[in-house]
Parts: structure tokens; C-alpha cells; sequence
């Protein structure tokens, strides 16, 4: 099963730098891959967006052995495709843990209209259900709907009846943490802010405790995404997160004429990536407008077929009248 985990971040060629130098695969959407910080910098500059977050990150983590690094990537450009078809966006996919997993970096400015990106709760959700689609289509191990939660009749019925259940409560309460921990200790420790605490942590079973209920009930009674096994993969991800972001805050700053030398070489490249670019569309014009001259003259050169076959009919006809006339004299 493949997990995902969303971050941010206000240097998208750190990130880039970062997730390429370790990468075994890569490949782009609506950009050249190996180009990608020319093509995300041109465009932020383009709608002058250029200050704050620059690009949306996502790590996509799957079952070790489930994947190999061809089709972990392959996955990775398709969950792209689907979450920001408008955007340029590199994969850079890593195999150096167990686990094969995606570095997919969004540039924050759509193409097409110039606006941000927003990574809310819905698109975070839209995020995870396509990631979770994109599983099944390949046949990777995703939990059936009916196992993500499961309830009891008694607790079905308080919830029919809009009565507040302290099992959905825990519910609410992972669901809210569980994404920003790296280990069972920062999970328990956030839980508490909501009023949940981890009772006890077994070698195959994690079990919860509502504080003011008193009450207590293993994760898999929950749900698969609530029981110790489910928490695994979120924890993971978000590790490597805080690994990225570390490592991008301790990267050697670059000299003052270093910078400006290199912000004159991706000048200098992002103007012959434009120029190529205008050139590339003024061919494609070119050979649009070819392609509707010549369907002009197909069709007008039919048209005109059409006219001499109907001529040869009419004459044809009247031939054939005069010499009736003919014969009745």
C-alpha cells in the first residue's frame, strides 16, 4: 500500500536539489524533468508569484517489495496527473530504504490561470483517494473501505441518532495527530491535547483511552488505519519529511557572487527555454495553418468534383431526352 505525506516549502530548488541528487528514476509534468527549476522559476516569475511558498511537496511511500523503482515512479507521475494536471511537477523516485518511495514536487503557480496551489483538507482527502485509486488499479494492497472503519451496532446507532460516541471521538483525535508524529511517544503526547491517551503498545496491537470516559478499546476495533500497523507507514513519512526539511536548512548557503552568477546562468537558460519554447509553438502554428490551407483545398477541390459529376448527370439526362425526341419523330 502506498502512503502519502503533504509538505510545503519556500525554496523549491532546494527541494528539487535535494530529491534529484538521490534519485534512481525521474520524470516531469508539463516540464523537461532535467530542467525543472528553470521551468517552475520562469513560471512563478511570469505571474509574479515569486515570494512565499514555491512549491507543495508529497512523499509517496510504498509497501517494501511491492514496487520496483520504474513502476514506483510510474505511479508517482500518474498521482501528478491527477492531482495537479495544470502545474509542473518532477518525481524523483529514492531507493535507498526499504521502502521505495517519490519525492513529487509541485511548482505552486497553475499554468493556465496563475493561481496558487491550496493544500486544504479537501484536496489533502483528494490526495489520499487518488493515491488509494491508483493502488487498486495496479493491484496493490489498499484496505477495503468496510475495513478503514468498523463500528458496532450499538455505536452505529448512537451515531444514526446524531448521539456523540467516544469511539468516534478517538477517531477524530488520531486522525488529527497521527500525521504529524514520528514515533508512538510524539503521538502519544499530541493525542493527550485531545483527550486521548495510548494505554498500552503491544508487539502486533496499540490500544487507546478516552480520559474523560475512562473508557478503553484496541486500534483494529476502530479501524485498520487506527490499529499499530496503519500508524507505521505515517510515521515513516513523516520522518522523512523532517529529514528533508533538515537537510535543506543545513545546506551551505551559496556566496553572494556565486548567487548572482548562478541567478544569470538560470536567466540566461530560462530565455533560451522560452526562446525554444516561442519557436516550438510558432512551428506548431505554422503547421496548424498548413494543415488548414491544405484541408481547404481538399475541400474545395471535392466540392468542385461533386459539381462536374452533377454536370455530367444533367448532360447525361438531357442527352438521353433529345434522342427520345428523336425517335418519336
Amino acid at each position: 500500500m502506498a502512503t502519502t505525506k503533504l509538505g510545503n516549502t519556500k525554496s523549491a530548488s532546494r527541494a528539487i536539489n535535494y530529491a534529484e541528487e538521490r534519485a534512481e528514476e525521474k520524470s516531469g509534468l508539463n516540464c523537461d524533468v532535467d530542467y525543472a527549476k528553470s521551468y517552475f522559476k520562469q513560471t512563478r516569475a511570469l505571474y509574479g508569484k515569486e515570494n512565499g511558498v514555491q512549491a507543495h511537496t508529497v512523499i509517496q511511500s510504498f509497501k517494501p517489495g511491492e514496487v520496483t523503482a520504474k513502476e514506483c515512479n510510474e505511479i508517482g507521475l500518474e498521482l501528478a496527473k491527477k492531482i495537479a494536471p495544470e502545474h509542473q511537477v518532477a518525481i524523483y523516485t529514492h531507493t535507498d530504504k526499504d521502502h521505495f518511495h517519490n519525492h513529487i514536487i509541485i511548482n505552486s503557480v497553475n499554468l493556465e490561470t496563475g493561481k496558487k496551489y491550496q493544500s486544504n483538507k479537501e484536496q489533502r482527502d483528494f490526495v489520499k483517494q487518488a493515491n488509494d485509486q491508483l493502488c487498486h488499479e495496479r493491484g496493490l494492497s489498499v484496505p477495503e473501505k468496510s475495513a478503514e472503519l468498523r463500528y458496532t451496532l450499538a455505536e452505529q446507532n448512537m451515531i444514526d441518532k446524531d448521539k456523540p460516541s467516544w469511539k468516534n471521538e478517538i477517531r477524530m483525535a488520531i486522525e488529527e495527530t497521527k500525521d504529524q508524529a514520528i514515533n508512538f511517544e510524539e503521538f502519544n503526547d499530541l493525542l493527550k491535547e485531545k483527550g486521548v491517551q495510548i494505554a498500552r503498545v503491544t508487539k502486533n496491537n496499540i490500544t487507546y483511552e478516552h480520559l474523560e470516559e475512562n473508557k478503553k478499546v484496541r486500534g483494529n476495533k476502530l479501524g485498520d488505519t487506527y490499529d499499530k500497523g496503519g500508524l507505521a507507514y505515517g510515521f515513516a513519512a513523516e520522518k522523512q519529511r523532517r529529514e528533508l526539511e533538515r537537510e535543506l536548512e543545513e545546506s551551505k548557503p551559496i556566496e553572494p557572487k556565486q548567487a548572482e552568477q548562478r541567478e544569470r546562468d538560470w536567466s540566461n537558460f530560462a530565455q533560451t527555454t522560452n526562446s525554444i519554447e516561442q519557436d516550438r509553438k510558432r512551428r506548431e502554428r505554422e503547421e496548424r495553418e498548413r494543415e488548414e490551407e491544405k484541408r481547404r483545398i481538399e475541400e474545395k477541390n471535392r466540392r468542385i468534383g461533386e459539381e462536374r459529376i452533377r454536370q455530367a448527370q444533367r448532360e447525361r439526362e438531357i442527352v438521353k431526352k433529345s434522342r427520345g425526341f428523336d425517335l418519336e419523330l
